[in-house]
């Protein structure tokens, strides 16, 4: 469950992603935060691939917004 949630509709970017990445960087293993983008937000789910997070897109509301819950692995899943 994630200890808080991102309201990022109302940016221009790349401030969603600037923010989307930086909420994610401060999570402890194990933490986890949601954020709400415009639309899905495709560059910013293959960078989190990248940098080794797991990201869960909901499905898309009926204005287009969609819901992705961002977490860290902890430590465990990291060493195995």
């Amino acid at each position: 469950m994630p200890s808080h949630e991102l309201d990022l509709r109302h940016l221009e970017a790349p401030e969603p992603m600037v923010r989307a990445l930086d909420a994610a960087n401060r999570l402890a293993p194990g933490g986890a935060v949601a954020i709400v983008a415009p639309r899905l937000p495709r560059p910013l789910l293959m960078e989190l691939a990248h940098m080794g997070f797991d990201a869960e897109p909901e499905e898309a509301q009926a204005d287009g917004s969609v819901r992705v819950v961002i977490r860290r692995p902890d430590d465990a899943e990291t060493a195995a």
